[in-house]
């Protein structure tokens, strides 16, 4: 491998894939950089402190742009043509870790396993009921339990989010109930009996809405209120096919790494963020 011209030959040595730019010295003028920040009211800068702001563009001017992997974050933001939708996402990602009071070696290690090493895994969708069109642009697949307050928090954000964007996102929930969740798997073999009649969002959206009296009862009077063959929708919910259906969710997320509820994946990635910045996510495919 021969260094690129001007492009320091002890950078190649440490590997590209350390996602650290060289040739950025320290002492570099940084005001261009500022200057671009402070535009992005997203970023939040007017919300840290000037020791934040410091680490911050200390960061960009080393960590390398996940859009080539050459040039530094510093670099791709200041570019007069516009910067790609991943470096924007990668200051502003890490901006938010520091804020939320990561040192400097943990955000830069966090910018880097999102931006640059996790690799999209392929998932089993045999049997998940799709939101949103085959040719979607964006897949989502959120692993879930109906008892965990936080997947309820996610679910509405996904869902609202697959409905602004009806035709760029396909949805699909994966069932992962936890042990600690007594009536979590009760509620999955629901929403699969749900699924065999044709109402699997309307029931899931609402077994959420209703999270608080998940049970036997609920499961009826949600299937009465949408209309379903109640004594098909009981017999199909108790048999031994819809445990079958969730515990294949569940193994499926096991065996790519899933260990807690929400999971989120977005074309094959794993979403490593608050919910909040899902949308932020969605902006950068």
């Amino acid at each position: 491998m021969h260094p690129l011209p001007g492009y320091p030959a002890r950078c190649l040595a440490l590997g590209l894939a350390a996602f650290l730019g060289c040739g950025s010295g320290e002492n570099r003028d940084t005001s261009a950089l500022r200057a671009v920040l402070r535009q992005d009211a997203a970023l939040g800068l007017d919300r840290m402190t000037g020791q934040e702001v410091d680490t911050l563009v200390r960061l960009l001017t080393r960590l390398a742009t996940p859009c080539d992997g050459i040039r530094t974050l510093a670099d791709e933001l200041t570019d007069p043509a516009a910067p790609c939708p991943r470096a924007r996402g990668a200051a502003r990602f890490a901006a938010r870790r520091l804020m939320e009071g990561y040192g400097t070696d943990e955000v830069e290690s966090q910018v880097i396993r999102r931006y640059r090493e996790t690799e999209p895994v392929t998932i089993d969708l045999d049997g998940a009921e799709p939101l949103g069109p085959d040719d979607a642009s964006i897949t989502i697949v959120a692993f879930s339990d109906f008892e965990c307050p936080h997947c309820r928090r996610a679910s509405e954000t996904l869902l609202r989010l697959q409905r602004d964007n009806p035709t760029r996102i396909r949805l699909f929930y994966k069932h992962f109930p936890l042990d600690s969740h007594p009536m979590a798997m009760s509620a999955a073999r629901a929403c699969v009996a749900a699924q065999a009649q044709g109402k699997y969002w309307e029931f899931h959206e609402r077994l959420y809405e209703n999270q608080d009296d998940i049970g036997p009862g609920l499961y009826v009077r949600i299937a009465t209120e949408l209309g379903m063959d109640i004594d098909r929708f009981e017999s199909e919910r108790i048999s031994q096919e819809s445990a079958t259906r969730v515990q294949r969710d569940k193994l499926e997320g096991q065996r790519i790494g899933v260990e807690a509820t929400p999971t989120i994946f977005v074309n094959g990635r794993r979403f490593q963020d608050s919910i909040e910045a899902l949308d932020e996510w969605i902006e950068e495919e």
